[in-house]
């Protein structure tokens, strides 16, 4: 019996002189999708509403005090929000597919 060549596992199939195609602008810009969009106008609103919202504002809380700025004041309650929203949600699925 004769043994074949063992095979490499990803057959290049003549590629291995090739080089890789260059992308133009236009194949870039055709890549961009509606999330990517989307995505940097978030960021830019963000920017923009940090840079508008930097007084000091005194918080007072279960006895303790503090001075935060506004938008880090109202970006950990977003957060805060967000965080009980998930938690409301998910109990409620939960609540929803147990037996009774």
């Amino acid at each position: 019996m004769s043994e074949s060549e063992p095979r490499p596992p990803f057959d290049h199939q003549g590629t291995e002189g090739a080089e890789p195609k260059s992308r133009s602008f236009t194949d870039l810009l055709r890549q961009i999708n509606a999330r990517m969009v989307l995505g940097a106008l978030a960021a830019v609103a963000l920017i923009v509403f940090i840079a508008q919202n930097t007084d000091d504002v005194r918080v007072n809380f279960l006895g303790w005090d503090w001075d935060l700025p506004l938008f880090l004041l109202l970006l950990i309650t977003i957060a805060l929000s967000v965080v009980c929203a998930e938690i409301a949600s998910w109990y409620m699925g939960r609540r929803r597919r147990s037996p009774r």
